[in-house]
């Protein structure tokens, strides 16, 4: 990371290049291998200890569990005549030679599955930012002030007119100070009572009528109010009270902002004129080409800027998370195959079984190949699902302690996760195949001879 990290492109190579100056490098740097280390010796040790135990070699004549008989309901699908691969293929997977082994061996690699799926909701709630900015408090993609004369109702429909503009709602901004804190906080009035803002609400309601207000995460945390609650502010030495109806996904000033209707500014502040006109553009119309068609517009009289963008308008983040699923999916990789490697071999008196009853080779290897194939559908499932609900947690979670707001995360599509699992399927399929061929062409005498 130290010799590497600092050539990665953007914000990633700039804070490894900053990180030895910082006061808890050196730390970091021991004691994150330390505390690998003693992770691993905690993790062998109850291994050490069984492994002491082991009985002398004279008692050892069981190396392998004994083989279980079929279960009633096993005899009850091969009665239905289900194919007796899948039926002793999920014997095999889940019953066969212990259930709490088996379950354990599925929660080992729905591990890494369900870290795979919490990059997958980060990556899913950073690309949004760029395909619905709106779902993240970004309804406006600029904000166009002007100082031309003429009166809000004819700039905001020369805005309109603009192609690519969809709507241009009047607003206007002030520093505001709140009781019991000298840092100021933003009122912002948007919209009107008839053409009100489209404001991103994740919890109660937009402004509607007089007085009422909504407010970001970071307005609600430094208050340490509720929605629902009323909050007493000074704008210019004159109070404003206002209702807060909800809160809004706010990605400006850490969150700490209150948005109300002009129509409620204006009560307070007499005539009140908007300062500038916030933009929403139609769906696909590209800002950049609009802000240029803005300008031409206003003859180059106006100042155009873009909505402040959350993520920092950059894919470094996404380009760690790509890396971090490629991690986790060689460690998933990984253990898949110890685990089909451990259940061919602790499974040997079964298959030797399987073999005595009159299968053939290939439904001998094809119960290898179900037994794996199972395994990995059961951990994607359970990894996909308690990935999504961590993730999706997570995401929010900080997306809360920024100031953004909770209600930003996204998880991926049906599509993307159906695709993981079937992907994880697959593989485990794939991978049981050469010791699926290996066990189904062992003769009976070699095997007899291994498991006893």
């Amino acid at each position: 990371t130290l010799a590497c990290g600092r050539w990665i492109p953007g914000r990633v190579g700039d804070a490894v290049a900053l990180w030895p100056r910082m006061p808890g490098h050196r730390a970091a740097v021991t004691g994150v291998p330390v505390v690998a280390v003693l992770l691993i010796a905690a993790a062998t040790a109850l291994a050490a200890w069984r492994a002491g135990r082991v009985p002398p070699v004279p008692a050892a004549r069981r190396a392998h569990p004994a083989a279980r008989p079929l279960s009633a309901l096993g005899r009850r699908a091969l009665g239905l005549r289900l194919s007796p691969v899948l039926v002793l293929g999920w014997r095999s997977a889940f019953t066969a030679p212990g259930r709490a082994r088996a379950l354990g061996a599925t929660a080992r690699l729905a591990l890494p599955i369900a870290l795979m799926t919490v990059a997958l909701v980060a990556w899913s709630t950073l690309g949004q930012f760029r395909t619905d900015p709106a779902r993240v408090g970004r309804a406006a993609a600029l904000t166009v002030r002007t100082e031309q004369p003429d009166s809000a109702a004819d700039r905001a429909a020369a805005l309109e007119a603009v192609p690519g503009v969809a709507d241009a709602v009047p607003g206007a901004e002030f520093l505001a100070l709140v009781p019991g804190q000298t840092a100021t906080i933003t009122l912002r009035g948007l919209g009107t009572a008839d053409a009100p803002y489209p404001h991103t609400i994740a919890e109660g309601r937009a402004p509607a009528g007089p007085d009422e207000a909504v407010a970001g995460q970071g307005l609600l945390d430094l208050l340490g109010v509720r929605v629902g609650e009323w909050v007493r502010m000074t704008v210019g030495g004159r109070p404003q009270i206002l209702h807060l109806v909800g809160r809004s996904i706010e990605p400006d000033h850490g969150g700490r902002v209150v948005s109300t209707t002009l129509d409620t500014l204006r009560d307070a502040v007499p005539g009140l004129r908007p300062a500038f006109h916030a933009l929403v553009l139609r769906p696909g119309a590209d800002p950049r080409r609009t802000a240029a068609a803005v300008a031409a517009a206003t003859g180059g009289d106006a100042e155009i800027r873009s909505t402040a963008d959350p993520a920092g308008g950059e894919d470094a983040p996404r380009g760690v998370l790509a890396a971090l699923a490629a991690v986790l999916a060689l460690i998933a990789l990984v253990e898949l195959l110890t685990l089909i490697g451990t259940g061919v071999r602790d499974r040997a008196r079964d298959l030797l079984a399987l073999r005595a009853v009159g299968l053939t080779p290939r439904q001998i290897g094809a119960v290898v190949v179900t037994a794996a194939a199972l395994t990995a559908l059961a951990a994607a499932l359970l990894g996909t699902a308690l990935g999504a609900a961590l993730g999706h947690r997570l995401v929010d979670a900080e997306a809360a302690a920024t100031g953004l707001g909770a209600g930003v995360a996204r998880l991926p599509g049906p599509a993307l996760l159906g695709a993981l699992v079937l992907a994880v399927t697959a593989t485990g399929a794939l991978a049981a195949l050469p010791p699926a061929v290996r066990t189904a062409r062992r003769r009976l005498a070699d095997s007899a001879g291994e498991t006893f």
